[in-house]
């Protein structure tokens, strides 16, 4: 009887998307809610050191769940004049400052009473599991060799790391950066080069004046300005950045990941972190408008546009929730409990991104999710607000209506955009190489250390 031999495994690969949601500095109680409801299903997190000591059970909770927790470490913030006295002056090592913010030679210093040693004991007390290098924006103006500070203090962190007894807590490295520099050839070349030989495992770019309401060119260049840091050989991640734009740069294969938080954190901006901070009139900021997410337009209202929306012939069907396992009272839950909404929309969307082969990302992104908001932008536009509710919830129906068809025809350019691309550049533009997943250390590093 012959043998018979099995075919070989021709099955496409499927590269692992990493994503990363940013704790943030409040909402920590809705977050740990979320994932006590088994509503946050995250296995990767980033925590910043300025707010962890209230965020101890909800980083317990998910480090159980075997999720990698990265330490932010806020010193961009903590050496900027509009950011350092807010939530960033509660990290540990802000006294260094004696309440300005940190300049260069604050990173100067190599030894255990320094910043480098602060961090590294911090990171080992708390378990982390890597750390975002010490690292600013080199867009600042009032400090325009922050870039090579930055490569300095990141080997000094793998020194303090390794003789606090840190050695498997590992380093990824925050590129922050205007957008404007990013897209520019030169200094692209003068990263990539200066980057080669830091010890880190994966590259973050996190991008001033870009995010999630990118316009389509910006998003174009922002996806191939990024195939020139795959000559590093490490993973890319993009930091502060979700939505449409955040799942564009993943389906083409400019990032290995995203970071962001529940709701928040999709956009980034320091063009203004070299003036001061701006005081409000009446001595306080007050509260944000609650926004929520409609998940078919990619974009988001506030409740009585919503409402008003959804009082529109065909309107309901149009923005409230149709998935019963997200919502299952459609817009009232939606109003209910956004971040819950939210949250369970963003880790779908990733989810079925990363349930298909690498090279049919594209393809499936522009014929599925890119395709479904743009159509519903579309019908979006067309509907005839009941002026009696728009009254009744204090709305401006015009200029709701102008705000709708301009988010609809932004997603028919940013859809005629990507395809473009995708048409351009066939299977040619390099990929991100895939994250590896950090697996939690069991034992306290406390007491590996003694």
């Amino acid at each position: 009887m012959a043998d018979i031999l099995p075919f070989p495994n021709t099955a496409a690969p499927t590269q692992p998307i990493a994503h990363y949601i940013r704790l943030g500095e409040s909402g920590h109680l809705k977050l740990a809610n979320l994932q006590a409801a088994g509503h946050l299903p995250a296995i990767r997190v980033v925590v910043c050191a300025s707010r962890l000591r209230h965020q101890k059970e909800l980083i317990a909770a998910l480090r159980a769940n075997g999720a990698e927790i990265v330490l932010d470490t806020k010193a961009a913030e903590l050496s900027a004049l509009e950011k350092y006295a807010g939530y960033a002056r509660s990290a540990p090592w802000s006294a260094i400052g004696d309440g300005q913010p940190l300049g260069p030679n604050h990173f100067a210093a190599d030894d255990r009473t320094g910043i480098f040693g602060q961090i590294a004991n911090f990171a080992v007390e708390h378990q982390m599991d890597a750390i975002l290098a010490p690292a600013h924006f080199v867009g600042d103006p009032a400090v325009p060799n922050w870039f090579d500070v930055d490569r300095q203090s990141c080997l000094a962190l793998r020194r303090a790391l390794d003789q606090e007894g840190g050695a498997s807590i590992a380093i990824d490295y925050p590129l922050i950066v205007p957008i404007t520099t990013l897209n520019d050839n030169e200094r692209r070349s003068e990263f990539v080069g200066k980057l080669s030989d830091l010890p880190f495992d994966n590259l973050w770019i996190r991008a001033s004046g870009f995010g999630n309401d990118a316009a389509p060119l910006a998003a174009r260049r922002f996806i191939t300005s990024l195939a020139a840091f795959h000559n590093l050989g490490k993973p890319v991640v993009a930091d502060y950045l979700g939505g449409l734009v955040g799942m564009a740069a993943l389906a083409f294969g400019a990032v290995s990941g995203i970071a962001h938080g529940i709701a928040e954190h999709e956009r980034f901006d320091a063009h203004s972190w070299h003036k001061p901070q701006k005081k409000s009139e009446d001595g306080n900021g007050g509260g944000r408008v609650t926004r929520v997410l409609i998940a078919t337009l990619e974009r988001t209202a506030t409740i009585p546009e919503l409402k008003v929306l959804a009082k529109a012939r065909g309107g309901m069907k149009l923005i409230a929730c149709g998935n019963r396992e997200c919502c299952m009272h459609g817009l009232d839950d939606m109003i209910r409990d956004p971040r819950r909404h939210a949250a369970f929309q963003c880790f779908s969307q990733v989810a079925d991104l990363e349930s298909v082969p690498d090279l049919s990302r594209e393809q499936h992104f522009l014929n599925g999710r890119m395709a479904d908001v743009v159509r519903q932008a579309r019908q979006v536009k067309e509907l005839k607000i009941p002026l009696e509710e728009a009254a009744l919830n204090k709305v401006d129906p015009d200029a709701l209506m102008k705000r709708m068809s301009e988010h609809s025809k932004r997603m028919e350019r940013m859809r005629a955009s990507m395809e473009d691309l995708h048409e351009a550049k066939g299977d040619s533009m390099p990929r991100a190489k895939a994250i590896t997943r950090r697996t939690p250390s069991a034992a306290p590093y406390k007491e590996l250390k003694k």
